[in-house]
């Protein structure tokens, strides 16, 4: 295997962390002159690390397992990479160098140098790697026409046309401003080539030729439809945020800030695109820079880098999932309608990995179920099918599971009888997956939004209708009173809710809510937010009053 020729990156300031068994990062030394018995070994090690990473693994060649950057020379490496991709291939995935680096130890040979490697499995291999973002930002930011480009490969004309695809409803379009929760997805191959919409493709034709799917999740940016925009954080579960600001007004109005702090507040890794820096000077874009710089700083304790180069967009990928422990932001510069930027931002979004926590999610809670019923259709011949994301656990056709709760707090027993995953048939449906299930002996008059599908050791769960909660503020204004009415959003839920008890304890701030319609399925742990007029505040549900368990439907 040839080296690429890859220009070699300054080496890091420090030797790696020492290798861990858990995620998809493995160290090897050399892979050289390698017996049949050691290479199986190595392949079914491989193949640990892609399950780990969801199809996707990073191999740092020239480096020891307590992390050193010892290198090697450039036949030793070519020979190693040989292997490397030997490894790949029998496991049906393929091989893409990201960069070298020089070795740490210079004095001794400058020669030597560290390969790091992306290995991703081919298209129809196993299960699909797929990531949700959740784009946020101010209204008229460009969220939607950063979408339409990413999505297209056609450049916007200044006039907003390719945003035009994500829009719902005649309104979005006369006004353009986003009023609902829209998904777009963008696919990447096994060796990292954007696939979307451009050359005729549909959306089935990217799921099934993407080794890696995102779906693209367009929140509203007004603070006219900043519920809708709450509810589709808390109910779509990303795995990150892009926040989009606008390179001539900075970031923004007080809802930009609320938003930023809403996704500081639930520890989920964000990066930054400043838009739109075609119509501006460079002395009012380095001032956009400078404050989004430090408006990171002030609320969410989060240094920015701003990403200028491949090499740095490479770096910027591989802290990312740790974002949160890093405290720092990775700032990319775009425009929509010159190009700019737009490469660096579409080889960040093919190289970030899946985060930890989902990971940890996937393992932990493989045997209890919970599906968030978002969506509701019925389909001609078909039945009664419900959208929404499995949070937790694995579905399989013709499961039976609990859905409910129902406006007197009870749950019926329903069939799966078949799943849709990105548009097409499947037998199983894993956490962290969005899903359409067609479910039989369930009268769809029933139906709402806000549902679950559990599994329970076959007794009927328990629904409440009042709960306490710990809570912090992400508002200046930072009181409620009992008595009064906020909405609350937990999981795919929003309802109005009834302050009936606040107690305070130290900086423990403690409120018994009681929701006002109908009973849900909240379990302690939770999280929540609510809100009253510009008041916001988030919480982890503490405890419940369950309602009395019914006779089974």
């Amino acid at each position: 295997m040839e080296l690429k020729n890859l220009e070699i990156t300054s080496s890091p300031t420090a030797d790696l962390p020492p290798e861990i068994e858990e995620g998809n990062v493995e160290y090897k030394l050399k892979l050289i002159d390698v017996s049949s018995e050691r290479f199986e070994q190595l392949v079914t090690q491989m193949k640990w690390r892609l399950e780990e990473g969801y199809g996707e693994a990073i191999y740092k060649v020239g480096v020891s397992n307590g992390g050193c950057l010892i290198g090697l020379q450039e036949k030793d490496l070519e020979r190693s990479l040989c292997t490397l991709k030997s490894m790949a291939s029998s496991l049906d995935a393929d091989l893409t160098i990201l960069r070298y680096y020089a070795a740490r130890n210079q004095a001794q040979d400058s020669s030597k140098r560290v390969a790091e490697v992306l290995v991703r499995r081919v298209s129809g291999k196993k299960e699909l790697l797929h990531l949700k973002i959740a784009v946020l930002g101010d209204c008229g930011v460009g969220k939607s026409t950063l979408l339409g480009v990413l999505t297209t490969n056609e450049l916007d004309n200044g006039q907003g046309k390719a945003r035009l695809n994500l829009f719902k409803h005649l309104h979005e379009i006369e006004s353009g401003l986003t009023s609902s929760v829209s998904h777009e997805v963008l696919g990447f191959d096994s060796k990292g080539n954007v696939m979307n919409y451009s050359d005729s493709r549909t959306a089935e034709d990217i799921m099934l030729i993407s080794s890696k799917l995102l779906t693209l999740i367009d929140l509203a940016g007004h603070q006219k439809y900043f519920k809708t925009t709450i509810l589709g954080l808390v109910g779509h579960a990303p795995h990150c945020f892009m926040f989009v600001v606008n390179a001539r007004t900075g970031l923004g109005s007080e809802t930009a800030k609320i938003q930023l702090r809403l996704a500081a507040a639930l520890k989920i890794p964000l990066f930054v695109v400043i838009n739109k820096i075609d119509a501006c000077s460079a002395k009012i874009l380095h001032q956009t820079t400078d404050q989004v710089n430090q408006s990171l700083q002030a609320i969410c304790d989060h240094r920015s880098y701003l990403i200028t180069n491949s090499g740095e967009v490479i770096i910027a990928a591989s802290n990312f999932s740790n974002n949160s422990s890093l405290r720092s932001t990775p700032v990319f510069q775009v425009s929509c309608t010159k190009g700019n930027g737009l490469d660096l931002v579409k080889q960040f979004l093919n190289l970030i990995p899946m985060p930890c926590g989902d990971i940890q999610v996937r393992s932990e809670k493989k045997n209890y179920i919970e599906f968030q019923v978002n969506e509701i259709y019925y389909v001609p011949n078909v039945g009664v099918v419900v959208g929404g994301l499995l949070s937790r656990g694995t579905i399989h056709e013709n499961n039976c599971l609990w859905l409910g709760p129902c406006e007197n707090g009870d749950f019926d027993y329903v069939k799966i009888c078949s799943i849709h995953r990105n548009r097409l048939p499947c037998q199983k449906v894993q956490a962290g997956q969005m899903a359409s299930l067609a479910i039989n002996n369930v009268n769809k008059e029933k139906l709402r939004k806000g549902m679950v599908l559990i599994d329970q050791n076959s007794t009927q769960p328990c629904s409440c209708q009042t709960f306490e909660a710990s809570v912090t503020w992400l508002s200046s204004e930072k009181v409620v009173n009992k008595g009064s009415q906020v909405c609350v959003f937990i999981r795919n839920i929003r309802q109005s809710a009834v302050v009936e008890r606040i107690t305070m304890e130290g900086d423990d701030v403690r409120i018994r809510f009681r929701l006002k319609k109908q009973p849900e399925y909240i379990i302690e742990g939770n999280r929540i937010i609510f809100r009253q007029g510009d008041i916001i505040g988030l919480g982890i549900v503490k405890s419940i009053v369950p309602l009395p368990a019914s006779a089974i439907t």
